[in-house]
């Protein structure tokens, strides 16, 4: 049992790593001004060690948000009964993260771009943290194990429903 434990952790750590890690990179793309040499290189070279700096922040503070989830049993068994809610909460997350980007959510601000103020539009802030902070703690709490189970269970149940109406149907027959 402890295996399966050290497992879901580590199949939860490195899912939250890879998709907090792909968002943050589209997001460096879409701020990107110019793309020639030096800002490519400077690209390539900077915003993959501030993806993993705000992502093991993010996945930090959502574990520590997420202690009573994995400390307190009544909540564990809860969570891990409602295996739907990490997938709404992430799938809530994304739709934040798409709206963040629409135009009427396009935010206007004042940047300084190589020591000159620059008008940029940026995605929604408070959309695009939303969504990133929800993703992480819902991935960082999402028990696989339990979405199998509910899975099985869901399946067993309209698996008899569905030998009832079967063989209902067969009786009726003339």
């Amino acid at each position: 049992m402890k295996i399966l434990a050290v497992l879901t952790i580590l199949f939860q750590l490195i899912l939250s790593f890879m998709v907090l890690i792909g968002i943050y990179l589209v997001y460096a793309v879409s701020d990107m001004i110019e793309i020639d040499l030096v800002a490519t290189i400077g690209f390539l070279l900077f915003q993959p060690i501030l993806g993993v700096v705000f992502t093991l922040l993010t996945i930090l503070l959502c574990l520590i948000l997420g202690l009573p989830i994995r400390m307190i049993r009544v909540v564990n068994q809860f969570w891990k009964t409602k295996p739907i809610i990490p997938i709404i909460g992430t799938v809530t997350g994304f739709i934040f993260l798409f709206l963040s980007f629409l135009n009427r959510n396009i935010e206007i601000k004042e940047v300084i771009v190589e020591n000159k103020k620059v008008i940029r539009e940026v995605p929604n802030l408070a959309m695009s943290m939303t969504g990133w902070l929800l993703i992480a703690f819902c991935l960082l709490h999402f028990y696989p194990q339990s979405l199998l189970k509910y899975l099985h269970q869901l399946i067993s149940k309209n698996k008899e429903a569905y030998n009832l109406l079967l063989n209902s149907n067969q009786d009726h027959h003339f």
